[in-house]
């Protein structure tokens, strides 16, 4: 197996010594914890060089308060509400803007009655976490194998601690206010246990004390031995054991300080940014490699068209060459506009009027080319005579405007003009917007 794969699936623990912090390492599926650092370092900010893995803090029992209770029932559904219920009456329910800093944790059954430990962290303060955001938080009590019943007493960062053991798990964990073990200690852990008697949660006291002594620390003296467990109020003095090394519970706590929960919202938050960008771009180059898909079948198509239609190309072009003759030639060959038509329009529009008489007739119908290139037709008509009378010439005049053929012309028609006993007119008419061929 390679260092990074065993570092990925290696098990980190922090974990308080008896002066300072511990890391402890455990290959997922192996036989426990070995001890991979010991330090003197109280402040666990100020812990370096812990190992990859998924790492579980151990709160000191200095920074926890037990406050064990009897649920009167069996269901575990209900045992959380009790505790809640049961910390509020004891006025240690902690603020709901501190993170998730109590838990609760089933010991044992007693009848129809539930053997429970709420616990509660105290807020941590700054130095109190490490640098690297832990996966999960617990207590060190609960880390430790505790013995199937009786007090232990252990040393946590220059402490003095002890935790009672029913049926293999801690019912009570504090640490001592006198820092020695000597008679006072003792009788500081005795009162905490007839308390415990009092309220049905032990139904004796314990008959047997053991003192856990870790790897290098120093055994404790026999007269201390004795003085513990005379304040314990054992017959004996107390014994000492070889601390046993951690274990993770079955069941990790739901502990998470305010600053690490904010921390996994940010990286939460972050992780679905990142997976919607992803997404994202997911759809953008599908939608791009669509479109080259769709862009390239276009570009066959196109292809194959231009090919299909290759032999026909010079048949075309004949065919263009052909129809732009005969637009050449339309002046000639189409009658509507032929200058014979117009004129004979011009003449009926005499309608035999023997006063009118015309001198001169210019019609031009032909073809030609702007600057575009483009070809043009250009009509255009300019009639030249005289009348009798005036009015013969306006009569003229309106009938010339009205003449079917002459409709789509535009006539510039001055009045005519008197000369000696005749009236002269001159008159000229164009097709609007000469028709593009």
């Amino acid at each position: 197996m390679s260092s990074k794969a065993k570092k990925k699936g290696e098990k980190v623990l922090l974990l308080p010594g008896s002066e300072g912090w511990e890391v402890w390492t455990a290959e997922v599926g192996g036989t426990g914890f070995r001890l991979h650092e010991r330090s003197d370092v109280v402040r666990v900010l100020d812990v370096v060089g812990i190992p990859a893995g998924e790492l579980t803090m151990a709160f000191p029992v200095r920074d926890v308060s037990a406050l064990p209770f009897r649920a009167a029932t069996t269901d575990d559904a209900l045992l959380s509400d009790l505790a809640e219920t049961h910390l509020e009456r004891m006025g240690s329910r902690p603020g709901i803007d501190a993170g998730v800093l109590s838990d609760t944790f089933k010991v044992g059954t007693r009848g129809e009655e539930t053997l429970a430990v709420p616990v509660v962290l105290a807020p941590p303060f700054e130095g109190d976490l490490p640098r690297r955001a832990p996966e999960n938080f617990d207590i060190s009590s609960r880390c430790l194998p505790m013995p199937s019943t009786g007090l232990v007493v252990w040393r946590e960062l220059g402490r003095w601690v002890y935790a009672l053991a029913v049926e293999g798990q801690p019912l009570e964990y504090e640490a001592l206010a006198i820092n020695q073990l000597s008679e006072d200690a003792g009788r500081e852990i005795r009162l905490a246990m007839m308390q415990m008697e009092l309220q049905g949660l032990i139904e004796t006291l314990p008959q047997q004390c053991t003192v856990w002594v870790g790897e290098g620390e120093a055994q404790p003296r026999p007269e201390e031995l004795q003085s513990l467990g005379e304040g314990v109020g054992l017959s004996g003095p107390a014994t000492v054991e070889r601390k046993p090394a951690p274990v993770v519970p079955d069941r990790c706590s739901q502990l998470l300080p305010a600053d690490v929960r904010a921390d996994r919202v940010a990286k939460r938050k972050k992780q679905q940014v990142l997976l919607g960008s992803g997404i994202a771009a997911l759809v953008y180059i599908i939608f791009i490699g669509l479109s080259f898909v769709s862009l390239s079948r276009e570009k066959a198509a196109a292809q194959k068209a231009k090919n299909d239609y290759a032999p026909y190309a010079n048949v075309f072009e004949r065919g263009e060459r052909h129809l732009k003759k005969w637009q050449e030639l339309s002046p000639v060959i189409e009658q509507e506009y032929s200058t014979v038509e117009l004129l004979y329009h011009c003449i009926r529009a005499r309608r035999g009027e023997e006063g009118v008489r015309l001198d001169r007739a210019d019609i031009t119908n032909q073809v030609t080319v702007d600057g575009d290139g483009q070809l043009q037709r250009t009509l255009d008509i300019r009639l030249q005579g005289k009348t009798d009378e005036l009015g013969q010439a306006n009569a003229f005049d309106e009938a010339l405007q009205g003449a079917r053929g002459l409709i789509e012309f535009q006539w510039n028609m001055p009045s005519a003009q008197q000369k000696g006993d005749k009236w002269a007119f001159q008159w000229g008419a164009r097709v609007s917007n000469s028709e593009g061929l």
